[in-house]
């Protein structure tokens, strides 16, 4: 072949790798909030929606179209050089040269162009990626195959396409990177992370406990209903029967006013409490946020896989995951359930959980399904209900209970103590 030919190839195929570069840049890169309106413009939606539904398979299927072409026009090239060059220093230069193009050809100029027109090259060609993808599907197919393959020897899960946990994390950079340049307010910034957690926590994160709970016994006069109103200062308060599993209803304070306000005398709690709302623990804080919004509950009881109750949650338990603790004109000075003393000591109320602890923290301590709260870690290490200043050590940490009653542990110390590994070392 001669090498005029060999040139006319050389440069076409390395045309192509140009091209395919920045497509598979420009899939990467990609803004969906900025493709979105660029297909509204255009008045072609339907087009986002493809790009979202394909854009891994055409990704895969242009990768291997730039690494076809580059290595194509490679051989081509060194083919129309000819004969070794004997110069060492021309060999060199040559390198650098060739070292210089291919940076600028295949690294700077397709990242910088996808930097800034990423969504209008994807719309503009796509029905040209799209059909070279579909010619290309058996090699997706093999190349998907041997990445299932890899996860699985190593002992992982199968991989999750990107696009499904891509939308947060493209989410959370917008937000640290408004937070970093000054346009969000780190008040504004914690509140948007919290919505997106949501979706990752349960029921069991943000209910009140069994134990803690106030109820309403069933047979109560109105009047007695109403002064144990007013003394919680809850509007919303479970009624019960036998005992808390056996929730008859909810007492609504204004249904209460409503007959204490009318002429009848005969009337009982019986009368006038609503049908509770039943979720499962296990029930996402979102799905549950979203349900009580539609059928319009403000509170609802949490139910183990027995059926038993473990404890109740509010709308405004919901809503103080988002925006921090809600303080009312009812509710009374508490201690701060976290009080840091200084830098190695940390009073903790027990009824804190260990993931929140960890990730302010640092700790490290185990988190697994046995149990939520500091609280709940050291009755599983313990595996007794810890007296006064009873405690433990987990690596570095000591944990010491500093309230306990006969029944569950109240508050705790943590303490870190690095001396506590070089001892357990040495042992």
């Amino acid at each position: 072949m001669s090498p005029k030919v060999l040139s006319v190839l050389a440069g076409l195929f390395f045309t192509v790798a140009f091209g395919a570069t920045l497509v598979t840049y420009s899939l990467r890169m990609f803004s969906r909030g900025r493709l979105a309106e660029l297909c509204r413009k255009k008045e072609n939606e339907t087009r986002f929606g493809v790009i979202l539904k394909e854009d891994i398979r055409v990704l895969t299927a242009w990768e291997s179209v730039q690494l076809t072409s580059l290595v194509i026009g490679l051989i081509a090239l060194i083919l129309v050089i000819g004969p070794p060059i004997n110069e060492s220093s021309n060999w060199l230069l040559l390198a650098a040269g060739l070292s210089l193009g291919a940076i600028l050809a295949f690294v700077a100029i397709p990242w910088s162009l996808s930097r800034v027109a990423s969504e209008s090259i994807l719309y503009a060609s796509w029905p040209l990626l799209y059909g070279v993808a579909r010619l290309m599907h058996p090699i997706v197919i093999a190349t998907n195959a041997i990445d299932t393959l890899v996860h699985r020897m190593a002992g992982r899960q199968d991989p999750v396409p990107e696009n499904a946990t891509s939308i947060h994390e493209e989410i959370q950079s917008v937000v640290d990177e408004g937070h970093r340049e000054g346009l969000l307010e780190t008040r504004a910034s914690h509140m948007i992370q919290r919505v997106m957690e949501l979706q990752e926590e349960d029921v069991r994160a943000v209910m009140t406990p069994r134990t803690e709970m106030l109820c309403i016994q069933k047979d109560v006069s109105l009047d007695q209903a109403r002064q144990l109103l007013l003394e919680a200062g809850h509007s919303r308060v479970p009624v019960i029967g036998d005992s808390t599993d056996d929730i008859v209803g909810i007492l609504y304070a204004k249904d209460l006013l409503r007959y204490l306000v009318s002429d009848n005398d005969t009337a009982t709690l019986s009368d006038i409490i609503r049908e509770p709302l039943y979720v499962p623990e296990t029930t996402g804080i979102d799905l549950l946020l979203e349900r009580m919004k539609r059928e319009r509950f403000h509170i609802c009881i949490a139910l183990d896989e027995y059926g038993g109750v473990v404890g109740l949650v509010t709308l405004e338990d919901i809503l103080e995951e988002i925006v921090g603790e809600i303080v009312d004109e009812f509710d009374q000075a508490e201690e701060e359930p976290i009080q840091q003393i200084d830098d190695r000591t940390t009073i903790v109320d027990a009824r804190v959980h260990v993931d929140d602890l960890n990730e302010q923290f640092g700790f490290g301590l185990p988190e697994n399904d046995d149990f939520d709260t500091i609280g709940g870690f050291v009755f599983s290490q313990l595996g007794h209900v810890p007296d006064k200043n009873e405690s433990l050590t987990w690596g570095p940490i000591r944990i010491t209970v500093l309230e306990a009653d006969q029944r569950r542990v109240i508050q705790v110390r943590i303490e870190v103590d690095e001396t506590l590994v070089s001892a357990s070392d040495e042992h």
